[in-house]
């Protein structure tokens, strides 16, 4: 069986379908603190922050928005939509920029943090998919 056949039968549990929408509505929230960022109601002006923040936040409400919907529905393309959104729009950006956003140990260590909250989510979902003999 290969990867793909693996995580088109996981998702069609209903174990790994509950995660996906409870990860739904966590993508939800993402998206709203992304739009409140905009809005300039959390963080200062939105103008004043840095391109990278500015960018970030627009790619980020953008694909939250996306791949909730994904999620709820429980579709495969979310599922890879997530790894490469957590790969290609987090963990890459963040390892390649934080020398320049996190300038203190105290900042570093929220960054990582939030990659490390990011493997355990895909870590717990990889794992709900997990064939068990005889279900």
């Amino acid at each position: 069986m290969n990867i793909i056949s693996w995580v088109r039968e996981g998702i069609a549990r209903r174990r790994a379908a509950i995660y996906m929408k409870v990860m739904a509505v966590f993508f939800l929230l993402a998206a709203l603190s992304h739009l409140a960022s905009i809005a300039g109601l959390i963080g200062g002006s939105w103008v004043n922050k840095p391109w990278y923040f500015r960018t970030a936040d627009v790619l980020l409400l953008l694909a939250n928005v996306v791949l909730a919907w994904g999620l709820w529905r429980t579709r495969f393309w979310a599922v890879v939509g997530w790894l490469a959104a957590v790969v290609f729009l987090q963990a890459v950006p963040m390892l390649l920029l934080i020398q320049f956003s996190a300038p203190d140990l105290r900042q570093q260590a929220t960054w990582y943090c939030m990659l490390a909250v990011h493997a355990v989510t895909l870590g717990v979902f990889f794992a709900l998919l997990r064939h068990k003999k005889g279900s």
